[in-house]
């Protein structure tokens, strides 16, 4: 059933007519929304009268933006005008700010004021008077009305807007929304298209932290160019390290990896079959003792973000694999994956002591003789409330900082 917000064909002028029809709907939120974006001297909602693609005078709407229209208009009988200009994939244009300005004027507002509403930070200096605003604010103060069920219509219909936005690889530079946790459950089941917007999400939540610059993560880097995993119940991407902007291909240094699919969550570090630096090397003259000091210090590193967490795992795996083609999807030929707390007597998790597997692993990776890959990670259960919120970003980020002993093993720092 086709949405009552989706009328438009353009991203712009959909996400304007969800608004204004939310705020045409509840009264309430008229107002102190335009107060929340910097209109000052806003009359009572009764007041005001609220159109689209349309100015005070105007009989017609949907008119070619030559004529100066604004994408919103909320005005009264006494001078007050409120322009909003909507801005999801096109970039804004000053040009056309002040054509609105001028076209309000001339239709009895020389008082108008206008406010640009966009993804991104515009890359142009706005006439005096013109304010910006981003979508994901709007998006925030909607969510913070819970009082309103059409404020709750309005930011579930932009959480699915941007969902497919992304999944349909449209252009958008920013974000529409914010990261609020990872709510999947029997309710609300894994999608492709939403688990790819989290996963844009809170990789641009974590890219930008000061704690996770310190275990070198560059917040200028890119993730994957694109997310697949439409089929396969996960996706994934990785946060670049600055130790790897001269790397020519991603296989070619550990990266640290966030995931998401239908049951958990993970954050992890990936060292590579391909890992350049002599790794393996390093690894064989390493020896099984220092290996299983490493393991311990590992587990120990995450147990402040496993103990903050209902249900998490530490893990660690190898992983043997082989390609039929060069893109096809790789066939798995054998995995071993073993929670750290076998390697602690006495684990407050209930993991019974076995060294052993670690033994296995290391004579694996010594003994390597196909495509190995070794990765260690923090698997996160949706059924952590934690999880489901926005203290799911601080999580993430306490378990990367915690996984910097793999990094260390696969940089030869250890």
């Amino acid at each position: 059933m086709r949405n009552v917000f989706d009328q438009y064909q353009q991203p712009e002028n959909r996400l304007t007519h969800a608004v204004v029809s939310t705020l045409d709907a509840d009264r309430r939120l008229l107002r102190p929304f335009l107060r929340s974006l910097g209109f000052t001297s806003v009359p009572l909602a009764a007041r005001l009268q609220l159109v689209e693609q349309q100015l005070p005078g105007e009989i017609e709407s949907g008119l070619d933006e030559e004529r100066g229209l604004p994408d919103a208009c909320a005005y009264d009988d006494d001078g007050f005008a409120a322009l909003i200009e909507s801005k999801v994939q096109a970039s804004v244009r000053v040009g056309q700010l002040r054509r609105h300005l001028k076209t309000a004027e001339h239709h009895g507002y020389p008082g108008a004021q206008l406010v640009v509403i966009s993804v991104d930070e515009p890359k142009v200096a706005l006439p005096q008077g013109v304010r910006h605003v981003h979508w994901k604010d709007v998006y925030c103060w909607f969510a913070r009305r819970t009082d309103s069920s059409w404020a709750r219509r309005l930011r579930e219909y932009m959480e699915v807007f941007e969902a497919r936005m992304i999944a349909r690889d449209y252009a958008i530079r920013g974000t529409l929304t914010m990261f609020n946790g990872l709510r999947f459950d029997d309710d609300h089941p894994y999608t492709y298209a939403e688990g790819k917007r989290l996963l844009r999400l809170l990789g641009d939540e974590l890219r930008g932290r000061a704690d996770l610059k310190k275990l070198g993560v560059d917040p200028e880097g890119k993730g994957r160019s694109a997310i697949t995993g439409r089929g396969e119940g996960r996706v994934w991407d990785h946060l670049a390290l600055r130790e790897a902007r001269r790397a020519k291909m991603l296989t070619d240094h550990p990266h640290v990896t966030l995931s998401i699919g239908r049951d958990s969550a993970d954050v992890g570090v990936t060292v590579p079959n391909g890992i350049r630096g002599g790794f393996r090397t390093r690894l064989a003259t390493l020896g099984p003792d220092r290996f299983a000091e490493f393991i311990t210090t590992l587990e120990k590193s995450l147990r402040p973000a496993v103990d903050s967490s209902r249900d998490a795992k530490p893990l660690i795996y190898v992983l043997q694999r082989h390609y039929r083609t060069q893109r096809s999807i790789p066939d798995e030929d054998a995995r071993l994956t073993v929670d750290l707390g076998t390697a602690v007597r006495g684990s407050r998790r209930g993991v019974k002591y076995q060294p052993e597997w670690f033994d296995t692993i290391y004579s694996v990776l010594v003994h390597k003789r196909s495509n190995l890959q070794l990765g260690a990670h923090v698997r996160f259960s949706y059924a952590c409330p934690k999880v489901r919120s926005r203290k799911a970003v601080d999580l993430f980020a306490r378990a990367a900082i915690g996984l910097k002993p793999m990094l260390d093993l696969a940089l030869g720092r250890f």
